[in-house]
């Protein structure tokens, strides 16, 4: 093999990789909602562990499906919401529930949307309480 192929295969293939890594990125669509007040503490009582997660939406154009938080992923019900204000209980062991297993999600901590387009995965900086 000539170092000539050598070198094109590896270019070939960085240009391969930027363009598969760039067609997989979705963009944040316009007037995406900020989240403010991005919080949580941790509990831990004898029958179960898990975190506190609460945040706050600049509006409610885009609404919120599930939240991550270590790993964790909790889907957002309609009980979980107070017009913008956002309290999600995220457990992570218990005992009360038979064979409970938490979600595992790939994700980093942050806020799974709902777009017209698919869903959006929103990284978010939760502070600890």
């Amino acid at each position: 093999m000539k170092v000539r192929d050598i070198y094109n295969i590896i270019v070939l293939s960085f240009f391969g990789s930027v363009v598969f890594s760039s067609c997989q990125h979705k963009n944040m669509p316009k007037d995406f909602p900020e989240i403010n007040n991005a919080e949580y503490s941790i509990y831990q009582n004898k029958d179960e562990k898990g975190y506190d997660v609460s945040f706050v939406l600049s509006n409610e154009k885009y609404q919120p499906i599930a939240v991550v938080i270590n790993k964790i992923e909790r889907k957002i019900d309609p009980e979980h919401q107070k017009g913008l204000h956002y309290h999600i209980d995220v457990k992570a062991e218990s005992r009360v529930l038979h064979n409970f297993i938490p979600k595992a999600s790939d994700h980093p901590n942050g806020i799974l949307f709902k777009t017209n387009s698919g869903n959006y995965f929103q990284k978010v900086n939760f502070k600890r309480k």
